[in-house]
């Protein structure tokens, strides 16, 4: 593994990496001012040390081997500080659970994903209408609902149990955490999609029971 890491970076490698990294989609789509603003003062701190690094090799190896070490040293600062946060930060929201406390059946929380949908409401609609899809399965048994469980673990049991509706849900498990943690707004057509879905998953499990 250390192998593979060049031990002497120069400036333009080490800009490189940290440009490179902050330039993934999960970072970028923060959408923040400051974020931009870190981003020029990273690639103008990069300019200096090229510049500082273009006079230092009179120093001989050993200073090109403290620069190099000062180099990987501002380079792990800076992700340790802005890419950890920010992973933590996406992580805590994608692994919130999916009921959050909410207790009742899969027959109230469809009533009110209705009722928020007859007013427009398609965040709240969309939310009440994925928990009754997942409160669902467990009176049924399809899947078991446990203390803690996320959108995404409940979509990935339910997809194994019920193949055919698998990538739907995992479509219907990203609307709902976006409309739960406010990432983008929810749409009719979200709603909509999760519908289909939960009625997709009703009819196979009453074939299921009649089967049985």
């Amino acid at each position: 593994m250390w192998a593979s890491i060049p031990v002497d970076p120069d400036a333009d490698t080490a800009r490189e990496w940290a440009i490179n990294e902050l330039a993934k989609r999960e970072y970028t789509h923060t959408n923040t001012n400051w974020l931009e603003a870190f981003w020029q003062w990273l690639i103008d701190l990069f300019d200096g040390i090229g510049r500082v690094g273009s006079n230092i090799g009179s120093l001989g190896v050993p200073g090109m081997l403290i620069f190099a070490v000062l180099g990987l040293a501002v380079v792990a600062v800076i992700v340790w500080i802005v890419v950890g946060p920010l992973r933590r930060s996406r992580r805590s929201r994608s692994d919130a659970e999916v009921f959050g406390g909410d207790e009742r059946d899969s027959a109230a929380l469809s009533s009110a994903a209705d009722e928020a949908a007859a007013v427009g409401d398609w965040t709240t609609a969309l939310v009440h209408l994925y928990r009754a899809m997942v409160r669902h399965l467990d009176e049924r048994g399809t899947i078991d609902i446990y203390a803690g469980m996320t959108a995404h673990e409940a979509a990935v049991l339910a997809g194994r149990a019920i193949p055919p509706v698998a990538v739907d849900l995992a479509t219907d498990a990203d609307a709902f955490d976006d409309a739960r943690y406010g990432r983008t707004a929810t749409t009719e057509a979200d709603f909509r999609h999760a519908a289909t879905t939960f009625a997709e998953i009703r009819a196979t499990t009453k074939r299921r029971v009649a089967n049985a």
